[in-house]
């Protein structure tokens, strides 16, 4: 081996958008908001910043013995709000760095960039920024090697001002990193030589990743009750109101469950449906004013809640099973119904109000049934014209043969990232961190992984409380994959059909629900959307269209919520607000502000 020092460089590009306002003020370092409001805020007034630079390690042997881990870094920013392309006339670049004793102790490493810079004019300006590994958190490898929160400052000097000429974000694209990886060289002599410079350079960054990461990913049973803020199944978002279970069969095997709400026992009963993998949970949450809550409240003093057999309270989906929409229509509805008008007596007027899958579901019982005295339905994302994007049709098309024939697994949930070490499907946790970089909780990446398309798909993340974020694997069930094919056939087919031709029980099923679904009398509809509906984005539109044009005598109308998504319809925290309003509305036989 040649005792020449032997040296490694590399090619690094990173973009983003600072705040030029001349406002920003020194904050501590755990405070990573204030980054993220300044580069939206450079984003909306187009202050681009942007930089290439070459990373050179003169002798990798003294690098790695370095406690610094200290290289230098050449190339230029750009950034027009500075004047331009700005050159560095010094940088120095610390892979790893321990943060000093004072500073917020959850952060176990950082890599810093110092550029000194000068632009075409002449002046002088600072670029500092610094990339954040904190203890524990697995999901956030990606995130945080590939995010650098940036301060920008006129003058060269090393400590900044009390206010900073510029702040914001720079990331580092997966296609900059594919590109990156091929940018490296070393000056040593033989590929032996040069295999080693790569080697130790590999062997510091990933093993300082690993000392951060591995303790938290690597606990052997994750502690998930220890942190509970609200009870999992609690009844206790509903008050002042007598609450029961009322328990029925199916005619092809299974225990289902209605919840019934009273405050005051009247004529207008108002029936609920859930969507896949959800369950009556997302009715009643205790964080905010929910729509049990809400509908009480406002005149509706009776409220039943039906766990159909998609339920997330369930254990169904969690096992291998062929459960179709067609045998929700067939076998779980109608004896839920009937249970229903035992309870209230024959003269009771019946309000459904649906979504997601337990709206296509309603519909197409609605459409092998009459039910008897049913005075209206509110159908929310999507009813008998299911629309979803390019993204999510492919997923749907895939995904279960890919998961039960290749990956060998009976579900997919959000408690994935919770199953201890390298459980299976764990796997999954990192690869889904990569593409979802909008928060930190990998359940909330899996909701979007399991639905739709979108960051995240189901629900705007300003809708959502903080609260209930953090409990998502509370309300989001598991799920086998036949559920799945059968919707991905009424994409395909453009409207809903039977997965398969034929009988459940004593009903021949129809070869389009819409026909028939059309061809009885209904009651009054209202078919909802958000604006923001990543999931079945406007199929509730198509919908509302289809059937002006087919029956000109249907009392249908079409409510499109802005600012909203599908979830955030009803478990936002602003929805008692937002949307319950315009549903009690139409209950009430009132017009809707559409």
């Amino acid at each position: 081996m040649s005792s020449a020092p032997v040296s490694l460089a590399f090619t690094e590009d990173m973009h983003g958008f600072c705040n030029f306002d001349g406002s920003a003020q020194d904050f501590g370092r755990d405070d990573l908001q204030c980054y993220e409001k300044a580069f939206q805020q450079g984003q909306s007034q187009g202050r681009a910043v942007k930089f290439r630079l070459t990373i050179q390690i003169p002798d990798i042997d003294r690098f790695v013995k370095d406690p610094s881990l200290r290289a230098e870094a050449i190339g230029k920013v750009e950034a027009d709000a500075a004047g331009g392309d700005l050159q560095v006339e010094k940088g120095t670049f610390n892979l790893f760095v321990q943060p000093a004793k004072d500073q917020a102790s959850t952060i176990a490493r950082e890599m810093h960039y110092t550029l000194y810079l000068r632009n075409k004019k002449g002046e002088p300006w600072t670029f500092y920024g610094y990339k954040t590994v904190r203890d524990g958190a697995m999901t956030e490898a990606w995130n945080q090697t590939t995010t650098l929160y940036t301060r920008m400052w006129q003058g060269h000097s090393e400590k900044a001002p009390d206010k900073v000429a510029a702040q914001g974000i720079l990331h580092l694209t997966a296609e900059d990193f594919a590109r990156q990886l091929t940018t490296f060289r070393s000056s040593g002599m033989t590929l032996l030589e040069r295999a080693r410079a790569l080697t130790l350079f590999g062997g510091e960054f990933l093993g300082n990743l690993w000392q951060a990461y591995a303790p938290g990913f690597m606990q052997s049973e994750p502690e998930l009750w220890s942190r509970v803020a609200i009870p999992v199944h609690t009844d206790r978002g509903v008050t002042e109101a007598t609450i029961t279970h009322h328990s029925f069969d199916t005619r092809d095997g299974l225990t289902l469950d209605l919840q019934r709400f009273v405050r005051k026992e009247g004529q207008d009963v108002v029936v609920l449906l859930h969507g896949l993998t959800t369950s009556t949970d997302m009715f009643i949450m205790p964080e905010h004013q929910n729509l049990v809550e809400h509908l009480l409240d406002n005149g509706f003093g009776d409220v039943w809640s039906l766990d159909w057999r998609g339920s997330g309270r369930f254990n169904y989906n969690l096992e291998p099973h062929r459960f179709t929409l067609d045998d929700v229509a067939a076998y779980d509805l109608p004896p839920a119904f009937e249970k229903i008008r035992a309870a209230v007596g024959p003269k009771a007027r019946l309000h459904i109000i649906a979504h997601c899958v337990g709206g296509i579901s309603t519909m197409l019982s609605m459409a092998l049934h009459s039910y008897p005295g049913l005075e209206s339905v509110t159908i929310n994302s999507v009813g008998l014209t299911p629309r979803v994007s390019t993204w999510s049709g492919l997923k749907l098309k895939v995904a279960p043969f890919l998961v039960e024939k290749v990956l060998r697994y009976p579900y997919v949930s959000p408690r994935i990232p919770q199953f201890p070490g390298f459980a299976l499907g764990k796997w999954l946790v990192p690869v889904l961190g990569l593409f979802h970089r909008e928060c930190r909780d990998p359940a909330c990446h899996f909701i979007s992984f399991m639905w739709g398309s979108g960051h995240p798909a189901a629900y705007q993340h300003s809708n959502m409380s903080v609260l209930t974020h953090s409990r998502l694997a509370d309300l989001f069930g598991g799920t086998s994959m036949n559920f799945y094919r059968h919707i991905s056939k009424m994409v395909s087919a453009g409207f809903a059909c039977p997965m398969k031709p034929g009988t459940r029980g004593d009903l021949t099923l129809p070869p389009s629900y819409l026909d028939a679904f059309c061809q009885k009398k209904q009651p009054r509809l209202l078919l909802i959307s958000g604006r923001e509906n990543h999931i079945f984005p406007g199929a509730n539109r198509a919908l509302y269209e289809e059937l002006k044009q087919r029956r000109a005598d249907m009392a249908v109308k079409y409510w499109e919520i802005p600012g909203y998504g599908h979830q955030d319809i009803f478990m936002g925290q602003h929805a008692a607000r937002d949307v319950f309003p315009g549903i009690l509305a139409f209950l009430k036989g009132k017009e809707v502000a559409v």
